[in-house]
């Protein structure tokens, strides 16, 4: 039986760390340990882990960032597997089971169910988004990041070849993650929902100025790689085309009108025969 290492980063994480580590303590898959990395949290998360005592294995940093924490939980754990996982967000009991059964690959991700404030975004993720299994490193360069964090699991040896999370970057350091594995390996897909990932205010990928940076260094480091240099002239102006519209339509559910314009200006400009950057611009216009 595969030792899954499941780690969680925690940071001023009262309102749910505690359903997070609770989900991961109750997989039906056996041979799990639960790294939980607290980072200089000032709320009652310290106080909520101490109650699970040797259940959990606790990593005390201070001033670090989510990625800094997964690296660092990465570096203490034991298992052939990392399964990651965010304080906000839950696993159904059956997660890892299920996974490890589908897994031929040296990565995996599931499908997700939508909770909290999610707005108009649909319960089911592959409602709204194609996910993708195999040689998916076109696909999340062409089609952005469809692969939750909360659901991925990684051999850790993979893990530390690459040298884990990038802590350069302030967001989408997940999708630079997995772009880099994906440029080497294939990656395997669960369309079972085994995740709930939990949409609130607090979130970061609610900061749609800081995801537009973060977009276009993931962009620009992923097209540097051999794979990304062999491209197409047409394929890489589609790619940054479709990165800038991804950028207005996260400004326009921000509200902010006059930034998701500039954001489908410059899409228009990368591929001019996209039909969807006229389309968002023409949504903010009459309804911004």
């Amino acid at each position: 039986m595969s030792r899954v290492s499941v780690i969680i980063p925690a940071h001023n994480a009262e309102l749910f760390i505690r359903e997070s580590v609770d989900s991961a303590l109750a997989q039906t898959h056996r041979d799990v340990e639960v790294i939980v990395v607290n980072d200089n949290s000032t709320d009652d998360t310290p106080r909520i882990l101490r109650e699970y005592g040797n259940r959990i294995r606790l990593l005390h940093q201070r001033n670090g960032s989510a990625a800094a924490s997964r690296n660092a939980g990465a570096k203490i754990a034991t298992g052939d597997w990392l399964a990651l996982l965010d304080a906000d967000d839950l696993w159904e009991p059956t997660k890892l089971e299920r996974q490890l059964a589908i897994t031929t690959s040296t990565c995996s991700y599931t499908n997700r169910t939508n909770i909290g404030s999610r707005g108009d975004v649909p319960e089911l993720q592959s409602d709204v988004t194609t996910m993708h299994d195999g040689d998916v490193f076109m696909p999340l360069l062409l089609e952005g990041n469809f692969m939750t964090n909360s659901s991925v699991m990684v051999r850790r040896h993979i893990f530390e070849r690459l040298g884990g999370f990038t802590t350069t970057l302030k967001n989408a350091e997940d999708w630079d993650l997995w772009l880099r594995i994906a440029e080497h390996h294939r990656v395997s897909y669960c369309p079972e929902p085994l995740i709930k990932y939990r949409f609130h205010a607090g979130g970061k990928s609610r900061n749609h100025k800081a995801m537009a940076v973060a977009r276009r260094a993931v962009v620009a480091r992923a097209l540097s790689t051999g794979r990304g240099q062999a491209l197409s002239w047409r394929t890489r102006r589609k790619i940054w085309g479709e990165t800038a519209r991804t950028n207005g339509w996260d400004a326009g559910q921000a509200g902010a009108r006059l930034d998701a314009l500039g954001h489908y200006a410059r899409a228009a400009a990368f591929w001019p025969l996209a039909k969807e950057p006229f389309k968002g611009a023409l949504r903010v216009c009459l309804h911004g």
